[in-house]
């Protein structure tokens, strides 16, 4: 599976990336009448959100979703419906597959739970695999909300900094163990 590509949450004027969610009421594109399409390994759920949080309050900003061929037709003539009262547009994503944008939505999510988010990925530990988890990255925040209110914000990134350590031998530990290809004439 390739690496995918996670939602993200702008705090304190900064993008981080959502790497872990404990909690309930985040958007989900089904419950508003959409049906997110899968065109990319990348993006196996069809649809990536940035969410926003506005003093202390949680809000999505914007909706990326990749829709049938027949809803984007609709979308390039002008006659997609609104959402929230935002019309949307087409473009390419940074994956290069147009998909339909819902930008500057400012809806209240009524996120209860605990998000972590984070930021700097460490790209020596990326593994081509799924959503990278927290520990790859060198900032990390818990972000604990009720009803979409902020409560408290925890820096974790110590913490993660000790998992790494625990989990990561040093490099002269992969020098010992590293294997050299030789040919059939052994050069």
């Amino acid at each position: 599976m390739t690496g995918q590509i996670s939602d993200g949450l702008i705090y304190k004027s900064q993008i981080f990336c959502i790497v872990g969610v404990d909690g309930v009421g985040l958007f989900e594109p089904t419950q508003h009448g959409f049906s997110p399409q899968s065109v990319t390994t990348a993006c196996w759920r069809g649809y990536c959100c940035t969410y926003n949080v506005i003093e202390e309050i949680l809000y999505l900003k914007e909706l990326i979703i990749t829709l049938s061929l027949k809803q984007k037709l609709i979308v390039k003539h002008g006659r997609a419906k609104d959402f929230l009262g935002v019309f949307p547009c087409l473009r390419d994503t940074p994956v290069g597959h147009p998909s339909t944008i819902y930008d500057e939505l400012n809806h209240l999510v009524e996120f209860t739970g605990s998000l972590l988010v984070a930021k700097n990925f460490i790209k020596s530990l990326y593994v081509h695999l799924g959503f990278q988890p927290a520990y790859k990255y060198e900032e990390v925040h818990q972000l604990i909300f009720k009803s979409g209110y902020l409560m408290q914000s925890i820096n974790r990134s110590e913490e993660m900094a000790e998992i790494r350590q625990k989990i990561i031998p040093p490099f002269n530990f992969y020098d010992q163990w590293h294997l050299t290809w030789r040919g059939k004439n052994g050069s």
